[in-house]
């Protein structure tokens, strides 16, 4: 009889047993959440407030890589700088490239900073804030859930149609929120919005470059535009200092406004940057 409850168990564990899978950043959790519901264990090796282009992943995180069979990566700049320490630890590892059908575009140019021939093609990472390129960034979710995942290819196939319907019902959302701007120019600290101000006929202009605070020089510069284009709000990402932002915005009489391009509530987050950008117009 314990033999019988035995193996009934361990075929229950195996019947039941979830796939472990990593993502660099939150959105990608709401993605791949979006696709698999629970019949996977996520695991996001950057933590909330963490800035990608940074983040050291602690000795727990590089634990949790061992645990998983698949990898979806977004080609932020931390995956560039551990890819090859993560197949270390786990030669198994499927890395899966969710931006391979999408083409990038270059970073926007930071208002105040000169230009040089080395600036010219370095690719803007965040291509997850634009409705139409997650839609390409879920059907390779479904795809390769689907392949690792026989037997629920069906209930992954209708979660994603599920999903390509609130995609559209977003970008239409959102295009019509942000067709009545007047100015479509808005100022950042980060220039994380490149997708997000070309997807809906935007424009960001972008305080720092490569990481770096701007110079008195490139501050100065800054206001005068504010002040010439009449701009009321400064947007700034939690992940960087807001000591020059804040700078500007009492030089210059303008909001300061939080928004998080890393925010896992994605859709949410994308509606409020949509609805700061209707106020601040």
């Amino acid at each position: 009889m314990m033999r019988v409850v035995l193996v009934f168990f361990v075929f229950v564990c195996f019947a039941f047993a979830k796939t472990d899978i990593c993502v660099s950043i939150p959105p990608q959790a709401f993605f791949v959440k979006k696709i698999a519901k629970d019949t996977v264990n996520l695991h996001i090796l950057i933590p909330p407030g963490s800035s990608p282009a940074t983040y050291a992943p602690k000795p727990s995180k590089l634990k949790e890589i061992n645990k998983c069979s698949i990898y979806f990566t977004i080609k932020v700049p931390f995956e560039k700088n551990w890819l090859k320490r993560f197949l270390s630890i786990n030669p198994s590892l499927k890395v899966v490239d969710t931006t391979k059908y999408i083409d990038k575009i270059p970073l926007s140019d930071s208002l105040g900073h000169e230009k040089h021939d080395h600036d010219h093609g370095m690719p803007d990472p965040h291509v997850w804030l634009d409705p139409k390129l997650v839609l390409k960034m879920a059907k390779i979710i479904q795809t390769t859930l689907s392949k690792n995942d026989p037997k629920n290819r069906e209930f992954y196939a209708k979660n994603f149609k599920n999903f390509k319907i609130e995609l559209a019902k977003l970008q239409i959302k959102l295009k019509k929120d942000l067709t009545k701007l007047k100015n479509r120019e808005f100022i950042v600290f980060h220039p994380s919005f490149g997708y997000f101000a070309k997807a809906f006929n935007l424009k960001q202009i972008a305080i720092e470059k490569g990481g770096k605070e701007p110079s008195l020089k490139q501050i100065k510069k800054i206001i005068d535009f504010i002040k010439a284009k009449n701009i009321k709000t400064i947007f700034f990402e939690p992940q960087f200092s807001q000591k020059s932002v804040r700078y500007i915005a009492k030089k210059t009489g303008a909001q300061i406004v939080g928004v998080d391009p890393l925010s896992y509530e994605w859709d949410q987050n994308l509606l409020r940057i949509a609805k700061s950008l209707e106020k601040a117009d």
